[in-house]
């Protein structure tokens, strides 16, 4: 029965093979009996550094705004990306935000026919506080309404800015029967008008369970040039 030989006894007799070699045996041998180890150890290294990196270093983003089914022009998602970024200062605290400017979920006679993964998503967001504005039409705003997760303008804006918008407010019921202006007819808001591309109602609302309430009404301000 052979002897099975101990880690440092092995380390030893490899250390004196690579002692005899020359410099290219040496780089031919440990490419040859170690190349996938080394190649797998990197590769460990690598995606531990970047998890770590991410842990401790990577933010959040300080608010996100999607557009369902009211897409935006790649021209407007640059300019917006930018501009509110300056409105808001964000570069001063080298935080950043996202915009999500082309969520297309297709419906016929009221009913969702296609685009069901992207509607599982925007839910799956909402249900972790990832999203905090929903640009889009009609449907949806009942829909969320219905789910009693959208803010009442009337309770949470201030009253200089609540007069400035209040002939645009969307009163809608909830699932308890209770009206409250849930949205904001924002189609003709003058971000809006020159960056949507679809024809119809376009209604701006809040999560109710946004983490970023001042950042998402200070975007409100940012499309009607406040």
């Amino acid at each position: 029965m052979l002897e099975k030989k101990s880690f440092k006894e092995n380390f030893k007799i490899e250390m004196e093979k690579l002692k005899k070699m020359t410099f290219q045996d040496k780089i031919w041998y440990i490419k040859e009996y170690y190349g996938i180890q080394i190649l797998l150890t990197i590769i460990v290294i690598a995606i531990l550094g970047s998890i770590f990196y991410n842990m401790i270093f990577k933010k959040d983003p300080v608010f996100t705004a999607m557009y369902l089914n009211r897409p935006i022009t790649n021209e407007s998602y640059e300019k917006i990306s930018t501009e509110f970024s300056t409105y808001a200062k964000l570069e001063e605290t080298n935080d950043y935000w996202e915009l999500k400017p082309n969520v297309n979920v297709t419906l016929k006679d009221g009913i969702v026919t296609g685009g069901m993964e992207y509607l599982a998503k925007t839910n799956a967001m909402i249900a972790g506080q990832l999203l905090d504005v929903l640009v889009t039409e009609e449907y949806f705003i009942n829909h969320f309404a219905n789910q009693n997760i959208l803010v009442n303008f009337e309770e949470i804006l201030p009253p200089d800015l609540l007069e400035i918008v209040k002939d645009d407010l969307v009163y809608i019921k909830n699932i308890d029967g209770i009206e409250g202006a849930f949205a904001i007819d924002v189609t003709n808001a003058p971000i809006i008008k020159e960056s949507v591309y679809v024809a119809g109602p376009i209604y701006f609302s809040i999560l109710a369970n946004t983490k970023h309430l001042d950042t998402s009404i200070l975007y409100l301000k940012y499309l009607y040039n406040i």
